[in-house]
């Protein structure tokens, strides 16, 4: 058995549609990588960095934005209530 060195950018690439929802099997028969290598690849890089996908960050950004409104809302309530 021989030792294939893949791509950082294949791996990655890999790693991205594993955490987007495609199967660790799908993704070794489509790339014909041992499912193995694939989940060593995932605990790598799991560790290296936060895999954030688009839909991820945009529910976050959602929430973001209504809690910074609500903030700001309070201290507009505090303002209010202080002045009296």
């Amino acid at each position: 058995m021989t030792n294939k060195k893949y791509d950082e950018s294949l791996k990655k690439e890999i790693v991205k549609q594993h955490v987007e929802g495609k199967s660790v099997t799908d993704l070794s028969i489509e790339y014909k990588i041992s499912p193995t290598s694939i989940y060593k690849w995932i605990k790598f890089y799991s560790k290296q960095q936060v895999i954030v996908t688009p839909k991820q960050f945009n529910e976050v950004y959602r929430e973001n934005k209504k809690l910074r409104q609500e903030v700001e809302i309070l201290k507009q309530a505090m303002s209010i209530m202080s002045a009296k």
